[in-house]
């Protein structure tokens, strides 16, 4: 056993931060647009989009979350993830990614300018990035723990480390040095997660074994019977697995596709690569049950079941899968906000600003949203909960209109605004008033039936805007569905 940090650990971990900004300055030579910049030039290849896809999917809430809450809960704590957001991936292939690729947008709130005007654009903006200063906190929050257990370092000064590390990086390559660390980020945390498999589930007698040692309910999915159990079950699944359909840094990865067979492919793809990687943190939670049973932060099982089982140099390639799983995350949390800040809110302040300019805006803005998320990270300790609560708002607000806009044709800007801001504002109270059913249902479904009454309501004297692409060329309503072929190696629109 491994009982504590060891030489091979700390340089490993020192080396890793450093490849990640040499490569983030490496990439920003490629940098000479803000679409450069926000969606790598829209030329990502089916490999590397999938590869970011999986990576930005599989961070803090799969690694350190999940696994927290399967040891606590068993299979019924990670409906959200990696459950819903492998739901989620496939949903996004297969009913959103190829108009939206087709669109050119560089953002989410594009999509609603185009189709509803600039107030629905700018509201959808303010709720989304948010979302992302929760999320970010979540990952340095994540970062801190893991570094502390691994490393000895305080907590504090860990979550520093990984904020000024995700923070240079993002700012000096965008997406470019986002894609590039994702796929070699990808590719260590599947060794590092297999590597440890072997060793764990050796200790509990494999997987049959592990299925007879864990804890009564450990491998429950289904909910009771009671209406409130199967309410919360729906939350619990829908909140990821379709409000994250809306999330930028999703759709930022199919926006930077070279086509829109990659776009809808890579979802495809990245869905099963990770829904098979990310239930391996799942079982390490049970098994952490059943080998640590005291252990004094739930949280920490992945990183100490490394400690516990794996020889020095094993656990620095473990400590390199953990922190790829985090930074990976990480950059994405930071580029998403960015990007909708300078596009979305500045651009429509400021109209007279140079292309060049928009690329520094955004720049800065990685800084400010890094700054926040670290802020956030110091101040709320549950990486589970703070992730799955920073993305309750793309659900109740977003996920609605947005599927509209590309659904139904008569739908228009007054109803979009008011969806949007009844379901936020019916989340917000439910979430105050403390009900016993899920406060995300119930303002989903107000946020869904404003849009249906008010668009039946004006749309004849308020006419919906026609969906276009992000230079106004109307797009007609077909071939929305993501049925393409698989792209074939060289392929171009």
């Amino acid at each position: 056993m491994n009982s504590g940090p060891s030489i091979y650990v700390i340089v490993g971990a020192v080396a890793y931060l450093l490849v990640l900004i040499g490569v983030g300055f490496y990439t920003s030579r490629n940098i000479r647009s803000s679409a450069d910049f926000i969606v790598a030039g829209r030329t990502l290849p089916l490999w590397l989009c999938t590869a970011t896809v999986f990576a930005t999917w599989f961070g803090s809430g799969t690694l350190v979350g999940a696994a927290g809450a399967a040891y606590n809960r068993g299979i019924s704590g990670v409906l959200s993830n990696p459950i819903g957001s492998a739901v989620c991936l496939l949903l996004a292939g297969m009913f959103y990614v190829r108009v939206l690729r087709r669109m050119r947008l560089l953002t989410v709130p594009d999509l609603f300018r185009t189709r509803f005007g600039m107030p629905a654009e700018v509201l959808s903006a303010v709720c989304i990035i948010p979302a992302y200063v929760g999320w970010v906190g979540s990952i340095f929050v994540a970062f801190g723990f893991v570094v502390q257990t691994i490393a000895g370092v305080d907590t504090t000064t860990a979550i520093l480390i990984g904020a000024a590390v995700t923070l240079v990086y993002t700012f000096a390559g965008g997406m470019w040095a986002v894609s590039l660390t994702d796929f070699f980020q990808a590719l260590v945390i599947a060794t590092g997660l297999l590597v440890l498999y072997p060793l764990v589930l050796g200790e509990v007698g494999g997987l049959s074994g592990l299925l007879t040692r864990a804890p009564a309910g450990h491998f429950t999915i289904l909910p009771g019977s009671t209406l409130k159990e199967w309410l919360w079950f729906v939350q619990a699944v829908m909140v990821i697995g379709v409000g994250n359909i809306a999330s930028q840094d999703l759709m930022q990865r199919a926006f930077g596709a070279r086509t829109e067979s990659v776009a809808q492919w890579s979802m495809y793809l990245a869905a099963v690569v990770y829904m098979t990687i990310a239930m391996l943190p799942v079982l390490f939670g049970i098994a952490g049950k059943v080998l640590l049973p005291d252990i004094a932060d739930p949280e920490l099982v992945l990183p100490s079941l490394g400690m516990a089982y794996l020889h020095p140099f094993a656990m620095a390639l473990f400590t390199g899968a953990m922190f790829s799983a985090l930074m990976s995350s990480a950059d994405g949390g930071l580029l998403a906000p960015a990007s909708i800040f300078s596009e979305n809110i500045l651009r429509v302040a400021r109209p007279d600003l140079t292309d060049r300019q928009l690329l520094w805006a955004t720049r800065g803005a990685i800084v400010v949203a890094g700054m926040a998320g670290l802020m956030t990270a110091l101040f709320f300790q549950n990486v589970y909960e703070l992730m799955v609560k920073s993305f309750s708002i793309l659900f109740v607000g977003l996920i609605i209109p947005m599927t509209a806009a590309i659904y139904w044709q008569r739908c228009n800007g007054p109803a979009a605004v008011a969806s949007l801001v009844t379901g936020v504002v019916g989340w917000l109270t439910f979430e105050w008033l403390g009900t016993t059913y899920p406060p995300d249902l119930m303002a989903a479904a107000i946020g869904l039936v404003t849009l249906v009454v008010v668009t039946l309501t004006t749309s004849n004297r308020v006419a919906p805007l026609p969906l276009a692409d992000i230079d106004g060329q109307q797009i007609a309503y077909r071939d929305r569905l993501g049925t393409l072929a698989f792209p074939r190696l060289g392929a171009s629109e």
